[in-house]
């Protein structure tokens, strides 16, 4: 059972309940701490992300930075992304479908950069 502040709130979530154990899964396969795994996790996003630290003591802001030295793997990052994927449901779902998305841009999305794939079709 859980304990302290975390009784209440978002320990209640079944889904950050899944994205937990995801994050402690890594952590075991990786031997490093479910802190350093979610920290690298959220550093290794694409664009520029600074992870604010949330130590309480000087022992938590030790191992905090200990993701310093972690780079998780393609597998990794994927069970996590899998973990926390958001279903963006309708319209999202009806606009991303191939052909919606060929209607959308006239036959050209081929031809136009996608600053978001971060490269150039």
């Amino acid at each position: 059972m859980t304990e302290g502040r975390a009784k209440d709130g978002a320990a209640k979530v079944e889904r950050n309940l899944k994205i937990a154990a995801s994050v402690m899964e890594v952590a075991a396969a990786i031997g490093r701490t479910p802190a350093q795994v979610a920290l690298s996790w959220v550093r290794q996003q694409p664009g520029v992300i600074v992870p604010l630290l949330g130590a309480r003591n000087l022992d938590q802001f030790r191992d905090s930075l200990g993701t310093l030295d972690v780079t998780l793997g393609p597998e990794h990052m994927e069970q996590l992304a899998a973990a926390s994927r958001v279903d963006l449901g309708f319209p999202h779902n009806f606009l991303s479908q191939p052909h919606i998305v060929d209607l959308m841009h006239g036959g050209t999305q081929e031809q136009l950069d996608n600053h978001r794939l971060g490269e150039v079709r």
